[in-house]
């Protein structure tokens, strides 16, 4: 029913041991079929990945590299990581893929109860679209000719694609623009990759498979939140809280004891036994 699709770096790769314990402690119920975990580095780093780090889950994990889809690619990872999340949805032939990235951990036990209602629908609400995203909400906009209202929740990550409906989106913007898709997708330079796909569904008509409760709530630490770190870990230590994480450039200006806070909180929610973090 669900696959997982997690992009990373070369320099995250510690940060997906985190992830896989996580998933292995409190994703057990969730259903998954596939855990795509896609190296957006050199191909050869791939051979750092070890399975095992998923436990139970290992025959899951399928370590897939960029150059898979045979394809050439930007310099720009942060656009590349977006179309790898779109391509793997687009490549698997369950029902939806749950997109992560690999510094978001789950601190709550996943079950597809959770995620979807009675009726099938992804519980992930809606979400006004940022003005630091207005390039991208342009984009789509003028792609399908009518107005974006919003995005489908939580925003980011932990994201739910519906995988089919990927690929009839994909194909669609083959179609219309005489470009493969991979090419077209870099070529825009601010699309993002979930702005696209909320922007497609609104148009198609899939707005069926989504339902406007929203039961995924992430709690995030970008660079820019720091000052806000007292906050944002009280809302992590929150029970209704899905996943969370820390981004590389916010934990390098954290404090040792605001960084022990954290390694606290996982060790709580039994994601680590120690006081380790990379």
């Amino acid at each position: 029913m669900i696959d997982i699709c997690t992009v990373v770096y070369q320099e995250e790769i510690p940060l997906l041991i985190l992830q896989a314990q996580s998933l292995q402690r409190r994703a057990q119920n969730l259903g998954i079929r596939n855990i795509y975990v896609v190296m957006n580095d050199q191909d050869h780093h791939m051979a750092a990945i070890d399975p095992r780090w998923w436990g139970a889950l290992a025959p899951q994990v399928c370590v897939v590299p960029r150059s898979f889809w045979s394809t050439t690619w930007s310099d720009n990872g942060w656009l590349t990581q977006q179309l790898w999340k779109l391509l793997t949805a687009a490549s698997s032939w369950n029902t939806w893929t749950l997109v992560l990235d690999a510094k978001t951990l789950p601190v709550q036990d996943l079950s597809l109860d959770q995620i979807l209602d009675g009726q099938g629908r992804a519980r992930v609400g809606q979400c006004p679209i940022q003005p630091v995203f207005d390039a991208s909400r342009q984009i789509c906009e003028q792609l399908w000719g009518q107005p974006l209202e919003h995005q489908l929740g939580p925003a980011g990550v932990p994201f739910l694609f519906h995988n089919s409906t990927v690929r009839a989106m994909i194909s669609e913007i083959t179609r219309r623009t005489g470009q493969a898709f991979p090419s077209w997708f870099q070529a825009q330079g601010r699309v993002t990759e979930f702005i696209l796909y909320s922007s497609w569904v609104q148009y198609s008509g899939a707005d069926h498979l989504y339902s406007a409760e929203c039961a995924i709530h992430p709690v995030n630490l970008c660079h820019s939140e720091v000052g806000l770190f007292d906050h944002k870990i009280q809302y992590m230590r929150s029970p209704d809280t899905t996943t969370v994480s820390i981004h590389s450039r916010a934990w390098a200006q954290l404090t040792d004891p605001q960084r022990q806070q954290y390694r606290d909180l996982l060790v709580d929610r039994n994601i680590i036994s120690g006081a380790f973090i990379p």
